[in-house]
């Protein structure tokens, strides 16, 4: 048997196979069939999506419209006419005569102003001393910023008192505080719960015990020798407190409210409520009030809260005649003129920078600041020369911007109505009214039909407080139709 063979089975040796050709493996071409299914592939993509691109197109193109180009705008048209300053001044004296004979206005001081020229156009009785009532606080406002900066502000702080428990309420002045945030009377106040929040937060666990308010800013003068106690409960003044809370309205919500007759120690006991402490001993003391050793530093109240600018309390004062804002205002005043922080300090301050204005107010006389007292003497050529001075300077204007509009707002919004007889000066006469018992009194400014600004200034005296206020209305809008 050949080696070859096996029993019953025959061998044959596979036959060799050839070697492999270069261009077999993994990295050899795609035959042409494979080629030409990898193009179909790729083709059958591109269609698809340039299916889905056009189909985007037509949805899109159905949903688009076409905006057209606006069309030219004719020019506008003022609502309102530059002031006129170009020309001669208006001539008032045949509209003045008639109103100015109303036997309603009593004894009338008058006098008005162009504005653009400072020329004199009219007046009666001018130098003749009168009551003034509220148009005081022109005087107020024009020393205010004159004397202090535009961002004057006052503050109010808290110290840890010389015992335990005991914390000791120090302001400035600012009677313009409120309870909590948006409950107050006043713009952009601050508020009692900021200041008891700082607090609360300094003492950590230390309980408050005791509330002293400190009035040594006030030089113990708090309420006017000259005014009537009658007037807190009528809503127009209270003792006026180093701290208050809406200048010591029983009721936020109405400008006139009564008053407070111990609105430092109301300020004292909302501090406490504000802190859960509503057991602490709350007192008010006009000599200083001694704070802890550790207290002394400038840095080392337990909470401190800021008055708004002095500008916006102009205008708070000047808008709602707000006797107890002026006062303090006038406080700031005196303190920045170097005078005693008295009621007399602050007229003798007041008058000192009208003077330096250069105003003449050597016969005038200032009791008080608000306007409450009848012993104040003031004439239209003062009151008058305010008003055109905040015409012309710059540092002023805020007194303008801040008079009351006729039936517009502030302690003008009920007067020059329909039935009037003065409502053709409605929104164009602005100023700031005064009055008390005989007394009625006007001072601001009014454009005339042709455009120009005048300002004016009528106090009335001897008169009856409705009848002489429609005639002093009458007598002011009549400067309106002046040409």
């Amino acid at each position: 048997m050949s080696s070859d063979t096996l029993v019953g089975i025959q061998y044959r040796p596979d036959p060799p196979r050839p070697d492999p050709s270069p261009q077999e493996g993994p990295d050899a071409p795609m035959s042409k069939s494979s080629s030409r299914r990898w193009l179909y592939g790729i083709l059958a993509f591109v269609i698809v999506v340039a299916v889905v691109v056009a189909a985007a197109l037509v949805i899109h193109q159905r949903n688009a419209y076409t905006v057209a180009d606006a069309p030219e705008l004719p020019e506008p048209t003022p609502v309102l006419a530059a002031a006129q300053t170009e020309g001669a001044a208006p001539d008032v004296s045949d509209e003045l005569a008639t109103p100015a004979s109303d036997p309603a206005l009593g004894t009338l001081s008058g006098h008005v102003t162009d504005i653009a020229t400072g020329e004199e156009l009219w007046s009666q009785n001018p130098d003749n001393m009168l009551v003034p009532a509220s148009a005081t606080k022109l005087a107020t406002a024009t020393a205010a910023l004159l004397t202090l900066g535009d961002d004057d502000r006052v503050e109010t702080r808290v110290y840890r008192g010389t015992k335990p428990g005991q914390i000791v309420l120090k302001g400035d002045g600012d009677i313009t505080l409120e309870r909590s945030e948006g409950s107050g009377f006043f713009t952009d106040p601050a508020n009692v719960d900021d200041l008891a929040a700082q607090v609360s937060e300094s003492l950590g666990e230390e309980q408050v015990t005791e509330v002293i308010v400190d009035n040594s800013v006030r030089a113990g003068s708090l309420f006017n020798e000259t005014w009537s106690r009658d007037d807190i409960g009528m809503g127009n003044v209270a003792p006026l407190s180093a701290v208050m809370i809406d200048a010591g309205r029983l009721d936020a919500g109405d400008s006139y409210s009564p008053r407070s007759t111990t609105p430092g120690a109301d300020v004292g006991n909302a501090l406490a409520s504000a802190l859960g402490a509503d057991g602490a001993t709350v007192s008010t003391s006009d000599s200083e009030v001694a704070i802890g050793e550790d207290a002394e530093a400038a840095d080392a109240a337990l909470g401190t809260v800021t008055s708004a600018p002095l500008t916006t309390r102009v205008r708070d004062m000047l808008l709602h005649s707000d006797n107890l804002l002026a006062e303090a205002v006038a406080r700031e005043v005196a303190v920045a003129g170097g005078e005693e922080p008295t009621f007399e300090g602050a007229a003798t301050a007041t008058l000192a920078a009208l003077t330096e204005e250069g105003l003449d107010v050597d016969d005038a006389v200032l009791r008080d600041n608000s306007g409450m007292s009848e012993a104040n003497r003031l004439n239209a050529r003062i009151l008058d020369g305010l008003i055109t001075a905040a015409g012309t300077d710059d540092d002023l204007r805020v007194l303008l911007d801040a008079l009351p509009v006729a039936a517009g707002d502030g302690t003008l919004v009920d007067r020059y109505g329909t039935d009037s007889g003065a409502s053709q000066a409605a929104g164009w006469l602005r100023a700031k009214t005064g009055t008390l018992d005989g007394v009625n009194t006007l001072a601001g400014t009014v454009t005339t039909e042709s455009g120009r600004a005048l300002s004016f200034a009528f106090l009335s005296n001897g008169s009856d407080m409705d009848a002489g206020r429609a005639a002093l209305d009458r007598l002011a809008a009549s400067l309106r139709a002046a040409a």
